[in-house]
């Protein structure tokens, strides 16, 4: 293996394969302008090899910008995995109705126990049916402009910590940990949506990160 393809190979250590093909298109146009100009100084084939990949500096620091701009394996996966969810509930109206009747089955058990004087459940089944029908019914929502984005982003936040929490009362400090491992992964998948969103120009974004 060259010296060439070992600096890619760590340079280029978990980015997805679209932007492994683009830094190995940049990085060869850099090496052969430098190894041209070092054979032209009278360098040897080896010595002109040595000089251009050195000029291209550290593997493992290019490697740690490369990731701060372009995708990774872990969020193209996380882009295919988001795009094949919403493009699979969006042509598929039994599935967008049955995914709706989950929380509609929520609060009519709501106003069942409400009317029968299960307050205390029937509040929590109406809190939960709400918010759950909220965030399934975010993917149908016209929803296409980085502003309507933030907007819903925070509505759902608002809601998620709502269900979480709410049901705890009085209690949720003493069980935060609970709450805590309930929300960490849905904060990590945020987290990683952020990154994307700040990679990808808006014109290239799917309709799962809208939301």
């Amino acid at each position: 293996m060259s010296r060439l393809d070992v600096w890619l190979n760590d340079a280029t250590k978990h980015l997805s394969k679209n932007s492994v093909e683009r830094v190995r298109s940049e990085i060869r146009e850099h090496y052969e302008a430098a190894r041209e100009a070092a054979l032209g100084e009278g360098a040897s084939e080896d010595e002109a090899d040595r000089v251009a990949v050195n000029a291209l500096g550290k593997a493992t620091t290019a490697n740690r910008e490369y990731r701060k701009v372009l995708l990774t394996s872990a969020e193209a996966k996380m882009l295919r995995n988001g795009n094949w969810e919403t493009r699979a509930v969006c042509s598929r109206p039994w599935l967008k109705s049955l995914l709706l009747a989950v929380p509609a089955t929520a609060i009519l058990a709501a106003v069942v126990l409400f009317l029968n004087g299960t307050t205390d459940m029937a509040r929590l089944l109406l809190m939960g049916g709400l918010g759950v029908g909220f965030v399934l019914a975010m993917p149908f929502l016209p929803i296409y402009t980085p502003g309507r984005s933030r907007v819903l982003r925070v509505v759902k936040y608002a809601v998620l910590f709502g269900i979480v929490v709410l049901p705890f009362g009085t209690d949720a400090l003493r069980w935060s940990w609970l709450v805590f491992s309930c929300l960490w992964p849905v904060a990590w998948i945020e987290w990683t949506r952020m990154s994307i969103r700040r990679k990808l120009p808006v014109a290239e974004w799917p309709k799962n990160l809208y939301l």
